[in-house]
């Protein structure tokens, strides 16, 4: 018992929900623990990768004792010396030698020189700041001269106390951290241990010591001591990209700038001069000058052959990074200067300093200081004005504008990307000084600052950093957002400065991706190519109204350049003006600051990064891009360990799903981990007082690129959701701004400080007759057919008619609603002729329109329950299969499978066996029950078989972008909706239609369909000389009220995964196995969980071949229609037992019942998941789906349940709209490998119907490899036309000639069967213009198909809906036309709002917990194949789109997200950090946090701590230490002891 209880507790330990991951900052994550998936602690977890200390500086620390002991082998007096001498030299350096410079060289800089200078800013205290390390490096140098060459690397032990090293260290210590709400600007105290961690002026931090060549300071040479080749001659191998990327839009480029001006801003060194007016001007250092050139120049040779040597210019000037000192102004090697905050802080607008904060601010309502210029208004302004003119180069004389990072003026793109997050800021001060009006501006500007950074690092982190590192990278590096709740990463022992190799390598890496022309919109919707060289530097056009949103229209519609050794050839001119001499090579720049900063070679950044080495130029061959030039490497570099990691991480090639090669991406994803992880004010976070609540964080949540854009410009007004993604027809079409489903507004609640009917003169009395006549008419009637019917039996009935009438076989359940519909039927009849009744009990003379919309109200409930015994012969146990009882119970999380009480005020809304709903009235010849069959102009509608030749022929064609899954996934949702049977003879006797003349001859339910004498495949007659038709019944009678003919729906209409479970209790009954909550199934061998065997379906011709191969039973009967939705019923059974045994593995004490109902319900929760994140999307495009409402919460719950909304599936989706998917069909199903390759033995539909022979083919990869086809073949394109293996072969007998069906003939056929309007009346009803003409159809069809339907029907409105919708071109952005996703987004729609379990509802009775409903977010269907096939082993996330290279790249199932059902564990206890709290109690887990036991997890919260000195007595101080909490709030007390 003791061990079960431990047990118990380790598990519960990881498993007990709560908002709160494990990590540094609370609950410490182990290995790995019993029955749960693998966490990482961020840091351990690159501990283990990558063997060194997340987050820390490179700093190699030898033991106290070897310190110690060099320290006494080096004399004071060496280090006193040094000291003294180099304090001596650089003071010379800057009093002396760099004022003689200034006056000598003063006027003879290039302008580009000066451009670069700006470019590469510094002010006069990053100076200051250089002069004691340029100091330090000099001693260094000294001292390592005389220090033995395996002691070189400890310099920096060495004390500094008593030298002049000391003397003149800059004093920078913060005296005490002052703990708050907001950040301060400077970055200082963000770590409250570490205070100068990630502020500005600080140091770059090191993943690996400098590679200098003297270990000091000397920029990097060869590995044989020789120079590098020249920058510029590598600055020559970056070509101009081949083509844009297929997949990113160029939105990516400036942001990726706009980030690395956040994180980084690297300083050259200059010279400051005083002017005559006391003004201290800065001019670069005079370099390429020879002798007189400055010490800190490194200049760049140009190669003999560049054609720069034609203008005479040997050298470019290269000015090195301005170093700051070390820590304490240690000895040791050059560091360089960041002089901005670390931090995804947005200082780049707001700025690093007091000062340029005070300058931006307009200092009211809480605003920045946009100005309102060239036509814009203050809410749309310009940034504020940079009164130094000297940074820029405008070309109309407007203002230099004014940002916390002057690289604003970089390039206009730069400047459109600084203005709308600015623009942003004052966006949310506005909503925020609506909600709390009396808050002061200082306030507002606070909090508006706080959530607009909360809103970049969202959309960093959640749409731009996993395009950039790819899945593997945010797994291993623990980068990945939390979904909701709070998250634990921070860890105050990382340091998160930005790295040197981020701040000059990999994070300069978005300057390849510009191009070298602009095409920029102006405000006369006019486009213009601009050059990027004209717009270095210039910030003109920003000031002209319209160029913004012109530049950011181009941005999100054009393409990056694909990554590479590409760049603009323009970056080798930059800044130029005339002269090709006046210009700077960028790319050569970027190179020479990796030297000039020591980074080591590429080779050793690809072993830090646990990449494969590769030790000759030959092997890099294997990595490297197939247009980078290997020879090339060989000519200029000695050695592969040479190579400068900028230009050989550019030249890898991209790892799937990645933009950057694995370098550039471990490099970039390193510094993206440390800056989250290392940020006390990361908007996920939990510490108070900075923390926001989980309410807010969920409305951050909602922020994305694409909102940001939409509110913060004019004329933006339809814009892709995925901004970074270029548009496309498929799952990221352009959507209008005013939408919110999808591109959501933000919305500052969460921090707020706060027609009637005409009645008919008609007695009950008169109710009463009417039925008595009905039911002797009925009586009548069925005798009469039972005779009929009997004289036919001799006649051999087709195996299409067969199978047909076996598949859309009703119930008994749907049998007996069918006799009272009888019954209604001929009574509605009668009332309406007036046959039998006496004058006075006739209607009064109404049109039809008035009596289809009267004859339903009327209440026929009482009367006909007392026919009841007439009809019902064969009682059901009703109490038992489909129990209503009452009152419904509204705290059962379960559903009901029929559908009962799922509306708890209509319990009958959306049940099983009611009749479906209409959109428009019925069209039926006579008004009520005739089905339509005549033209607008009196004569007879064409055939359906003629309609189907000449506008749904085959046109073989496959769609380029989705795969076979749309369609068998889509066959597979609409078995789950409906089911309208066909009807039958008296005592459930199939009917034979397929006389021409039977509805006459045989039952007035046939309604052939007659075949044309030109019909290419039917002959019109048969060997007899009578007249062929195909047979066709009408669907079963299922109207519950006097009036027109409806129509029986035997499903639930609910997202209820009824395929799966049945839709009712005697159905479900039949399926379970009753043991440990599972499904019932079939070992058959190579399949161990197949399908249980049975007799469900009647028409089983596998069994014909093979007596061993039975057909399977499933929750719809039709599962063995075709082997590829035989293959997904098999995978959803999987499913539900791979949850119920883990379910069973966690809570052990569960009933069989518990077990299996839990797991049905997370099974219906990820399916609905499923349809409404993957597959929808694909059908409906973007826009439709914002347009309806259907994409899932990204956090939170949705609100939006309706219990007046009844979901009951409408006669348009059941009869037309959703048979779309019939387009999509292949006439073969593929078959392939675990690799995705072809096998033999592929699947021929025409062969396979009711027939899963193919499942049990072995040898050909039974089920697996039918799956295995669907996600890797290409369905067919949709479009009207369908294969022929459906439109004349359906059901057709094997080997038998015309035994076949016409698919969209009877289609057609049931439209017209249930009365379903023409084509035309749902183009009006769905917002199109009503066509008068033919030629009207334009607007939504191509000419062919306008001329197909013209060539089948007499008249416009005369087309049917189904090939009428079926001819619309796709929408963009959608598979379908605009009518179709009209009546598809309808029924969803109402699916979503109208179910009180849907699975992402707020009902507190009925919702997931919030954890849980996280995991269920992240279900898939290519997840869902992995956890269930044999053969899943590399599958694309995305499997209802073929995979690609980045966005959809196979992945191995490893890698996809996996639902956590740790969090259904279940207790009357929560155990928090190994402490049990017991439910509805609170405890405190460490000294500044407590947690509360809820129904749903612990919930825990941070303490606000007021008395130190308290918590100190209470506490010990190992205790208090070890809790982030408290070392945050009480950082200068414990400083004190």
């Amino acid at each position: 018992m003791r061990k079960r209880l431990l047990f118990l507790l380790i598990l519960f330990s990881t498993c007990s929900a709560s908002p709160f991951p494990c990590g540094p900052s609370f609950v410490p994550c182990t290995q790995k623990r019993a029955f749960s998936s693998l966490i990482h602690s961020p840091n351990k977890q690159f501990n283990k990768e990558f063997g060194v200390e997340f987050g820390k500086h490179f700093d190699s620390e030898p033991s106290e004792k070897v310190k110690n002991e060099f320290k006494k082998s080096m004399k004071q007096e060496i280090i006193t010396t040094a000291a003294s001498s180099a304090v001596r030299l650089t003071e010379k350096l800057f009093n002396d030698t760099e004022k003689l410079m200034s006056d000598k060289f003063d006027d003879s800089f290039k302008q580009s020189e000066l451009a670069w200078l700006h470019y590469t800013y510094a002010d006069q205290y990053a100076k200051y700041l250089s002069f004691s390390a340029i100091s330090s490096t000099l001693a260094s140098q000294m001292i390592s001269e005389k220090s033995p060459k395996t002691l070189k690397s400890m310099i920096q032990f060495l004390p500094t106390e008593n030298t002049k090293m000391k003397e003149i260290c800059p004093v920078n210590q913060i005296e005490e951290c002052v703990i708050g709400k907001y950040r301060s600007y400077t970055g200082h105290c963000n770590n409250v241990k570490n205070p100068l961690n990630g502020a500005s002026y600080e140091r770059l931090k090191r993943f690996l010591p400098a590679d200098y060549s003297d270990g000091i300071s000397a920029p990097r040479s060869s590995k044989s001591g020789q120079p590098l080749p020249s920058s510029r001659a590598l600055s020559a191998l970056f070509t101009p990209s081949p083509s844009g990327h297929a997949t990113c839009s160029l939105l990516i480029a400036p942001f990726l700038s706009f980030i690395y001006d956040d994180i980084v801003h690297v300083p050259s060194n200059r010279i400051f001069k005083r002017d005559f007016y006391g003004n201290d001007k800065a001019m670069p250092l005079p370099c390429c000058r020879g002798d007189n050139s400055h010490p800190e120049c490194f200049e760049i040779p140009v190669p003999e052959d560049d054609t720069l040597q034609s203008k005479n210019v040997k050298c470019l000037p290269y000015s090195r990074s301005l170093p700051v000192p070390n820590p304490k102004c240690s000895f040791g090697q050059r560091q360089q200067a960041n002089m901005v905050t670390s931090y995804l802080d947005l200082s780049q607008i707001y700025g690093s300093t007091e000062g340029i904060v005070k300058k931006m601010r307009l200092h009211k309502n809480g605003k920045l200081a946009l100005r309102a210029v060239g036509g814009f208004n203050n809410q749309l302004g310009v940034p504020p004005a940079n009164l130094d003119s000297s940074i820029c180069r405008s070309s109309t004389g407007k203002p230099c504008l004014l940002a916390g990072n002057n690289k604003i003026n970089f390039l206009p793109t730069s400047g459109a990307i600084y203005t709308i997050w600015m623009r942003q800021h004052n966006v949310i001060a506005d909503k925020l000084a609506s909600v709390n009006p009396h808050w002061d501006d200082q306030k507002v500007f606070e909090e508006a600052r706080r959530i607009t950074i909360a809103q970049f690092q969202h959309i960093t982190f959640n749409e731009m950093v996993p395009v950039l590192v790819g899945k593997e990278q945010l797994r291993v590096m623990g980068i990945k957002l939390q979904k909701n709740g709070y998250d634990s990463g921070y860890d105050i022992n990382i340091d998160s400065s930005a790295s040197n190799v981020f701040a000059s390598a990999a994070g300069q890496f978005f300057l390849t991706l510009l191009p070298s022309q602009f095409n920029i919109e102006d405000k006369r919707f006019s486009t213009k190519s601009e050059s990027l060289l004209k717009h270095f530097n210039d910030p003109a056009l920003i000031y002209e109204k319209g160029r913004i949103d012109g530049m950011l229209k181009f941005l999100l519609n054009a393409p990056i350049e694909k990554p590479g050794l590409h760049s603009s050839p323009l970056l080798r001119t930059a800044f130029q003006k005339k002269d090709i001499a006046d210009s700077v090579d960028i790319i050569a720049m970027v190179i020479q600051m990796g030297r000039d900063h020591g980074l080591p070679s590429y080779l050793q950044w690809r072993t830090f990064c646990k990449l494969d080495d590769f030790s000759s130029f030959l092997a890099l061959q294997t990595i490297f891009k197939p247009s980078v030039n290997i020879s090339d490497f060989e000519r200029l570099y000695e050695s592969p360990e040479d190579i400068d990691v900028f230009v050989g991480g550019l030249s890898e090639q991209p790892t799937k799903g990645s933009l950057l090669g694995p370098t550039f991406a471990c490099l970039f994803a390193h510094q993206m981990a440390q800056t989250k992880r290392g940020d006390r004010f990361w908007y996920e976070n939990f510490v108070s007082p900075s923390a926001f609540t989980v309410d807010q964080i969920d409305e951050i949540r909602k922020t994305t690129m694409a909102r940001i854009i939409c509110d913060n410009t004019d004329t933006v007004t339809h814009v892709q959701h995925h901004a970074f993604s270029l548009p496309d027809d498929y799952g990221n079409c352009p959507l209008s701004c005013n939408s919110t489903g999808i591109i959501q507004v933000f919305d500052p609640k969460a921090f707020k400080d706060e027609e009637k009917l005409t009645s008919l003169p008609i007695t009950k009395e008169t109710v009463e007759k009417v039925i008595r006549l009905g039911l002797r008419q009925w009586q009548r009637y069925e005798e009469g057919e039972g005779r009929r019917i009997s004289a036919q039996l001799s006649d051999s009935s087709p195996s299409a008619l067969l199978s047909h009438a076996l598949l859309m076989a009703p119930k008994k359940e749907s049998i007996d609603i069918a006799r009272t519909a009888s019954v209604l039927r001929e009574a509605t009849n009668i009332l309406i002729s007036g046959n039998g009744l006496d004058k006075d009990e006739r209607l009064p003379d109404l049109d039809i329109g008035t009596l289809q919309k009267i004859l339903p109200q009327i209440d026929v409930g009482s009367v006909i329950g007392n026919f009841t015994p007439f009809l019902a012969r064969d009682p059901l146990p009703k109490e038992q299969c489909l129990p209503e009882p009452l009152p419904c119970d509204h705290t059962s999380k379960y559903r009901t499978y029929s559908g009962w009480c799922n509306n708890l005020k209509n319990p009958k809304f959306g049940n099983a066996f009611t009749q479906m709903r209409r959109l428009l009235d019925p069209a039926y010849d006579d008004g009520f029950d005739t089905p339509r069959t005549r033209s607008v102009l009196g004569s007879e509608l064409p055939s359906a078989r003629k309609i189907s030749n000449i506008v749904h022929s085959d046109a073989p064609k496959f769609h380029v972008k989705f795969t076979h899954m749309l369609m068998q996934f889509g066959q597979i949702l609409d078995h789950d909706m409906m089911h309208s049977p066909i009807s039958r003879g008296p005592k459930n006797t199939i009917l034979n239609c397929s006389s021409c003349d039977s509805a006459q001859t045989l039952s007035i339910h046939c309604f052939p369909i007659k075949i044309e004498a030109n019909d290419p495949f039917f002959p019109s007659k048969h060997s007899d000389g009578r007249p062929r038709c195909m047979p066709f019944a009408r669907s079963l009678l299922a109207q519950v009220s006097l009036g027109f003919r409806n129509q029986l729906n035997q499903l639930t209409s609910f997202l209820d995964a009824s395929t799966i479970y049945g839709s009712t209790q005697c159905e479900a009954n039949k399926l379970r196995l009753f043991s440990d909550g599972k499904l019932n199934f079939t070992d058959l061998g190579f399949n161990k969980e197949a399908l249980p065997q049975g007799n469900q379906e009647r028409d089983c011709r596998s069994v014909l071949q093979n007596r061993q191969r039975r057909c399977f039973v499933a929750g719809d009967e039709r599962s063995n229609e075709q082997p590829g939705l035989t293959a997904i019923h098999n995978i959803f059974l999987r499913e539900h037992n791979r949850i119920a045994r883990y379910l069973k593995q966690i809570n052990n004490f569960w009933s069989d019942e518990k077990l299996f109902q839990e797991s049905r319900r997370i099974n219906i929760a990820q399916l609905q998941h499923i349809i409404y994140k993957e597959w929808l999307p694909v059908v409906l495009g973007c826009q439709n789906m914002e347009k309806w409402g259907l994409m899932p919460q990204t956090a939170g719950y949705f609100e939006g349940y309706d219990d007046q909304c009844d979901a009951t599936i409408s006669q348009e989706m059941s009869t037309s709209a959703f048979r779309f998917g019939h387009s999509l069909i292949r006439g073969v199903f593929t078959r392939m490998n675990d690799n995705f390759q072809n096998m033999t033995n592929h699947v021929n539909l025409t062969e396979t119907f009711s027939n899963p022979s193919p499942v049990y083919d072995k040898n050909s990869g039974h089920m697996e490899s039918i799956l295995m086809g669907l996600i890797g073949a290409n369905s067919m394109a949709f479009d009207r036309h369908i294969v022929t293996a459906v439109r004349n072969h359906l059901f057709a007998k094997p080997g038998g000639p015309l035994t076949g069906l016409d698919l969209p003939a009877v289609n057609i056929q049931r439209g017209r069967d249930h009365g379903v309007q023409g084509y035309n009346a749902y183009r009006k009803h769905c917002g199109l213009r009503k066509a008068s003409a033919f030629s009207d159809l334009r607007d939504v069809m191509n000419s062919e198909a306008v001329t197909a339907l013209e060539t089948a029907y007499a008249h416009v409105d005369d087309i049917d809906l189904f090939p009428g919708i079926m001819s619309e071109s796709p929408t963009r952005g959608s598979l379908v036309g605009p009518t179709l996703a009209c009546l598809i987004g309808e029924q969803m729609q109402r699916l979503k709002k109208c179910d009180r379990f849907y699975y992402e509802t707020s009902d507190s009775m009925v919702r997931f917990t919030p954890d849980q409903l996280v995991e269920i977010r992240k279900a898939s269907l290519s997840r869902i194949i992995c956890d269930n096939s044999e053969y899943a082993a590399n599958i694309q996330p995305n499997v209802f789109l073929m995979p690609d290279d980045l966005t959809n790249s196979p992945m191995t199932c490893s890698e996809l997200s996996e639902i956590d059902l740790n969090k259904w564990v279940e207790r009357d206890y929560c155990l928090v950090d190994e402490r049990v709290v017991n439910r509805g109690k609170t405890k405190r887990i460490t000294p500044c946090i407590t947690c509360t036991c809820t129904l749903e997890g612990p919930e825990c919260h941070s303490i606000t701590i007021d008395d130190c000195s308290r918590l100190l007595r209470d506490y010990s101080i190992t205790d208090i230490q070890k809790d982030p909490v408290c070392l945050i709030q009480c950082s200068q007390q414990l400083k004190k002891l």
